[in-house]
């Protein structure tokens, strides 16, 4: 039996290598093409980024040569403006131009007539006389303008010329220069096909060349092709039209070889790579002999392999089965073991199975309990003999876990012990068993854990509601509902924590303010307005830019506002000012369009030049507030009276 096994398997492996073999070659001279269409995408992308980058580099030698004009003409310019004996010096003006390195240097009285230059032919023209000369017409109106002119044909004589001009520092007159664009116009050669083909390497046997897209004609390549040689004369057959970027491949005759060619249109001409067939497909035949010897080695291998499992067919199935097991006993209650070869190893597997699906329905039971009663509980239960993690379902859901993290958490109690010590590790002060996880949305979560006999019990408890509806008690108890400041009771508890720590206060300024005319809205046009005026002087007390501060609102229309933290006390009263200033360019918008200022009276010390609690600073203030309100209101006025603040 055993013999007409291997005869018949050696039978099927030899069919399968010659398929195989054919198979390869198809694919191999295949991958060549692919890989010559590759190649050629790559070269046609050579050649565009060769002319791009060309394109980049003359625009910016413009740019430079633009900005070493502007520097030559104002260099000019000045040494007209302080020696002004040359200016009807002929040789002198020459020198200058020689000097400056520039081919004309021309100058321009304030109605545009060139009246003085190294050139008298041009004597007397004006920014009047031609398309040329007018582009500088602008600066007469304008005498911050310097402008500088692309190439082009000059008035008087059609030469190609680039000129800059600018005005002399004392608006005396306009000086030009002319450059020949020599520099300009070898860089633009750069972009010639031929000096890119020039550039261009070649592997043997391969061609790049490019034709124009009306002629049909070669406009330069890499090999030994004439340039105007038609494309039907290599054999190359293309449409009438071909859109930019489309790939063709076709065969043509170069040197009396066949070659495998591609084409593309880019940027309006025909770009092709060939390459001869004898280079195309250079690698296949060792390729092939590689593919062959692989085959046959791997085909003994099988042959081997195949035989060798059948002598240790049933120890494998013995082997998998104690490896299962072992997994089990470790706590991966997740594996089952699938072991089907023979109907004996198929019921054992089976029954193994149904024993660890029995362990776990206790787990699924607790689950559906918590689930139907809507409890946002959860129960999670490991030994130290195993691996795995007893959970309710509900855990990952209570903890923000991802199903698959999750998944592979309770799978390795080690990582599990460590997710859990990493939830716990910052707890809320208040609360030491609550912790709080954040994510998509913030959550509190109450883990309690009971530990004995090796064994150890978790139960999570979803507490979120209560610590967040307890939060909001307390915000509303901090925070003033009309205007968002502190509120008496939150900022006395936090100014004494302050007061207490002189190295947090450092220099502070207590500010005690009083809006002078809410009972005048609130009266004329409702307390809507009234609202709206105590919003508008809350939010500037608020916004006000300061190294640290505490806004609060004490009563209706009385604000406390303490800025700590500053190093010396000119920076407080820089804060001051900008709130001063703030003030009096608020308003607010009351019926029919009319305004209403914001009008702030205050008074304020400064720490530590008066020494006390919180509570006397404020007394202190308040006193000097009430001065201002005697003698005028709408100002702020230190303690003490001699360092008052105007509003």
């Amino acid at each position: 039996m055993k013999k007409a096994i291997t005869f018949r398997l050696c039978v099927v492996i030899i069919t399968a290598m010659v398929m195989m073999a054919l198979l390869g070659y198809y694919l191999l001279t295949k991958s060549a093409k692919e890989a010559m269409r590759t190649n050629s995408e790559i070269r046609f992308n050579q050649v565009s980024e060769v002319l791009k980058r060309n394109d980049t580099e003359i625009a910016e030698l413009r740019e430079n040569l633009k900005e070493d004009y502007f520097i030559r003409a104002k260099a000019a310019a000045y040494i007209v403006q302080n020696q002004p004996d040359v200016v009807g010096d002929l040789e002198e003006m020459r020198k200058i131009a020689s000097l400056l390195q520039v081919d004309e240097l021309h100058l321009f009285d304030m109605e545009g007539r060139l009246y003085a230059g190294s050139e008298p032919k041009y004597y007397d023209y004006t920014f009047r006389s031609g398309e040329q000369m007018q582009f500088f017409l602008p600066m007469l109106d304008d005498d911050s303008l310097q402008l500088c002119q692309d190439v082009t044909p000059n008035t008087a004589e059609g030469k190609m010329m680039q000129y800059v001009a600018v005005w002399r520092e004392d608006h005396g007159g306009i000086v030009q220069i002319g450059m020949e664009p020599a520099r300009l116009m070898a860089a633009m050669e750069k972009n010639e096909l031929s000096y890119v083909f020039s550039m261009m390497t070649t592997e043997r046997g391969v061609t790049i060349f490019a034709a124009d897209q009306d002629t049909r004609a070669i406009i330069g390549a890499t090999g030994e092709i004439p340039v105007g040689t038609p494309l039907t004369s290599l054999g190359l057959c293309l449409p009438e039209d071909i859109g930019e970027g489309t790939l063709y491949s076709r065969e043509m005759v170069l040197d009396g070889q066949k070659n495998y060619c591609m084409m593309e249109m880019t940027d309006g001409i025909l770009v092709g790579v060939s390459a001869a067939y004898e280079k195309l497909y250079e690698n296949v035949p060792g390729n092939m002999m590689l593919i062959i010897f692989s085959l046959c080695v791997l085909s003994f291998v099988t042959v081997f392999l195949i035989l060798k499992m059948l002598d240790t067919f049933i120890l494998n199935d013995i082997y998998g089965t104690i490896d299962g097991t072992q997994k089990i006993a470790a706590g991966n209650l997740d594996y089952r073991l699938e072991i089907d070869h023979t109907p004996e190893f198929k019921e054992l597997s089976a029954n193994i199975n149904r024993m660890v699906g029995s362990l776990l329905e206790a787990t699924g039971k607790l689950s559906l309990v918590f689930q139907n009663v809507d409890i946002p509980i959860a129960v999670y239960e490991y030994n130290q003999d195993m691996k795995r993690v007893l959970a309710t379902k509900k855990l990952g859901e209570i903890l923000m876990i991802p199903e698959e993290e999750l998944s592979a958490v309770l799978a390795d109690r080690a990582l599990f012990v460590e997710k859990i010590r990493e939830i716990r590790s910052e707890p809320l002060k208040e609360e030491k068993e609550i912790c709080c996880l954040n994510g998509e949305e913030r959550r509190y979560v109450r883990i309690k854990t009971y530990e004995g006999e090796g064994k150890t019990l978790g139960i999570v408890i979803d507490v979120t509601e209560a610590i967040v509806e307890k939060q909001q008690i307390e915000q509303e108890r901090d925070i003033d509902l009309l205007t968002g400041l502190l509120t008496r009771r939150a900022f006395f508890r936090t100014a004494d924590q302050l007061f207490a720590d002189p190295d947090r206060l450092k220099t502070a300024m207590l500010l005690m303010m009083d809006l002078d005319n809410l009972k005048h809205v609130n009266d004329s046009w409702g307390h809507e307005y009234g609202d709206k005026l105590l919003k508008t002087a809350a939010n500037l007390f608020a916004g006000l830019k300061a190294p640290e501060k505490l806004a609060a609102r004490l009563s209706g229309d009385e604000f406390v506002l303490l800025i700590y933290g500053a190093e010396e006390k000119e920076e407080l009263y820089a804060c001051m000012e900008r709130l001063e200033q703030s003030i009096r360019e608020a308003r607010i918008t009351l019926p029919a369009g009319e305004e209403a200022e914001v009008s702030v009276s205050g008074g304020y010390l400064i720490y530590p030049e008066v020494c006390a609690d919180c509570t006397e600073m404020l007394h202190l203030a308040d006193q000097a507030m009430y001065r201002v309100k005697k003698r005028g209101k709408g100002r702020f006025e230190k303690y003490g009276g001699p360092e008052a603040k105007e509003g």
